[in-house]
């Protein structure tokens, strides 16, 4: 398995990734996914095994702020490391000091996802009422802090 940028041979596995994770009409179009990755590509990645996206992160800059736009890994590679190894991209777009905190929304109901936002050192800023399509709340979390994100991403990074 391997960590790579993403890049428009990996919009198709992405999708496929989204497809699995999400649901309709959250899940991002190919046309979405296209864009995100030419526009956020040096700061967006796919983990991959034997060719295929088992997993990604879309990551863009704002200012001095680094936005996931979203991450997702297949149901088969989940549990193993691949989510906190994505997130740990973002990460180090903190802690080498090209911004200042790192934000991303998630569902209330996805505890999997908020209990890794947590252990990485992300905290709760704003609760986001109907922020789903289909009404249910979001929650944006945040992370300023460079050595929670490098404790956490020590046993990830290589």
């Amino acid at each position: 398995m391997s960590l790579k940028p993403c890049t428009i041979d990996h919009i198709q596995g992405i999708y496929e990734v989204e497809s699995e994770s999400f649901r309709e009409p959250d899940i991002y179009s190919l046309d979405l996914i296209r864009f995100l990755c030419s526009f956020c590509g040096s700061t967006s990645y796919v983990y991959e095994d034997g060719g295929a996206v088992a997993g990604y992160i879309i990551t863009c800059i704002e200012g001095r702020s680094a936005h996931v736009i979203s991450i997702a890994v297949k149901p088969k590679y989940r549990r193993k490391g691949v989510g906190s190894r994505l997130l740990c991209t973002a990460l180090q777009i903190l802690t080498s000091g090209r911004v200042d905190r790192v934000y991303l929304e998630v569902r209330v109901s996805n505890e999997p996802a908020l209990s890794l936002y947590r252990r990485a050192g992300f905290k709760e800023i704003e609760r986001l009422k109907n922020y789903y399509s289909d009404g249910e709340d979001g929650i944006r979390m945040e992370i300023t802090d460079k050595n929670l994100a490098r404790e956490f991403c020590k046993n990830y990074v290589k």
